[in-house]
């Protein structure tokens, strides 16, 4: 509409029922006209690209957008000019939280003020829910937030709501990437492979908003782990794992733009501890723990023979979070023989007299064991064998050097009934004395 002469504007009654000016507008001069009013807006064009701001002035006039965050400038008019601005939508910020309102407001030169009514830039928000991993995807759908906007049929609400449309977007190591826009809520994209965070942008007549002030994204969690354990133990002694889970978190804060990933404080989780006999055979479960201060966890193993062990953290899932699992590396744990008893029964002979050798191992087995003694040179040398019955053995020899001379077992290596390795063993020395 175009503006009327000053000088007609003052022939015309005064306008009624003014919207005060933001604080920010400057008060009206002493004797001057005010006569701005009738502040409408709508779309634009068919596309919903901006919006039309029309109103009656005769002076020329600036075009505020004023929210919750105080106003802001969308453009100016001179006097004489069309009564109207085209604003792109972007201007407008678009929003995820429904209770936010919004006004134009158009102050003329002399300060006065009208405003339109209040309209809202509200789109549903949507969060990433019943998200999972299928392969090498990351797969999930939206839950949208269905409480109603604090506006409604507002000036820019439109006749035939505009069904959501969603667009999976991910942050990894501080680069965003936005996926395609669907009219699905559901989604499938490639499965980061460090800590990331996760949003579903949403559209209706409204844009994307640029950002989500309220929600710091979903997490996908990543965890290092580490594992020790001995190289080697007895056969059945009690032997413990040892390890620490370290949760990796990626982090973005909208107001400094910080992000990156960080180890986080975690809290206990599950670790399901798995043994197998070798490369070639299938993992089985021993046991669980779960961890503690510090991300560390413990458990404790009965040697039963010869395994390779590893340290499992299962993925799991919360309302904001998907923290994937992780698996350590493999430590093998040996077995070795465990001696009971290596002796003579009785330690001191005659000469010519015979003595017997006794012998006690687990596993009890039908291992063949050699009896050495140390020769005059110091050296072991084998006496006899003996083959073991449940472990256990006697083995009587006439021993024809006068002093005492050093024994000794040696058991080979056996297979448990699970078909372990136990591995083979010297016992300690024991002695004969000869008289």
């Amino acid at each position: 509409m175009k503006k009327r002469s000053i000088a007609v504007a003052c022939l015309l009654p005064a306008l009624t029922a003014l919207h005060l000016a933001p604080a920010s507008a400057a008060p009206a001069a002493a004797g001057a006209v005010s006569a701005v009013s009738g502040v409408t807006l709508a779309w634009a064009d068919a596309g919903r690209t901006a919006i039309k701001i029309t109103w009656t002035s005769p002076l020329a006039d600036k075009v505020e957008l004023t929210t919750s965050y105080g106003p802001e400038l969308l453009g100016t008019t001179a006097a004489g000019a069309a009564d109207q601005l085209v604003v792109p939508v972007s201007k407008f910020h678009p929003t995820y939280d429904p209770s936010r309102k919004a006004q134009i407001i158009v102050t003329d030169s002399a300060g006065a003020s009208a405003s339109s009514k209040e309209f809202d830039q509200h789109v549903p928000r949507a969060k990433p829910a019943g998200v999972g991993i299928s392969g090498s995807s990351l797969q999930g759908t939206a839950d949208v937030d269905t409480t109603p906007d604090a506006t409604p049929n507002d000036p820019l609400d439109v006749a035939v709501p505009v069904p959501l449309r969603y667009r999976p977007n991910i942050l990894v190591d501080c680069t965003r990437t936005k996926y395609a826009t669907s009219s699905s809520p559901s989604f499938s994209i490639p499965l980061p492979s460090l800590a990331a965070r996760l949003w579903i942008d949403t559209s209706n007549e409204w844009p994307a908003p640029y950002v989500d002030e309220n929600y710091s994204g979903f997490g996908i969690d990543r965890a290092r782990i580490s594992t020790a354990a001995p190289t080697s133990t007895t056969y059945r002694q009690a032997f413990t794992l040892t390890g620490t889970v370290t949760q990796l978190e990626a982090f973005f804060t909208h107001e400094q733009g910080n992000c990156g990933i960080g180890p986080v404080v975690p809290e206990p989780r599950p670790v399901v501890i798995q043994a197998r006999k070798d490369s070639s055979s299938a993992w089985g479960v021993v046991g669980s723990t779960s961890t503690g201060a510090g991300g560390r966890y413990s458990f404790q193993v009965t040697n039963p023979g010869t395994r390779q062990y590893r340290s499992v953290v299962p993925t799991r899932k919360t309302n904001d979070s998907l923290d994937l699992g992780v698996t350590s590396g493999i430590r093998t744990v040996a077995a070795t023989t465990q001696v009971l008893s290596a002796k003579f029964l009785t330690a001191t002979v005659a000469y010519g007299k015979p003595a017997t050798a006794y012998l006690s191992v687990l596993p009890g087995s039908n291992q063949r064991a050699l009896l050495q003694a140390k020769n005059t040179s110091g050296a072991w040398a084998g006496v006899t064998y003996k083959t073991l019955a449940g472990g256990k053995g006697y083995a009587t020899i006439t021993w024809r050097r006068r002093g005492v001379t050093p024994f000794r077992w040696y058991v080979p290596a056996s297979k448990t009934s699970s078909g372990l390795t136990v591995g083979a063993v010297f016992t300690g020395s024991f002695y004969l004395t000869v008289r």
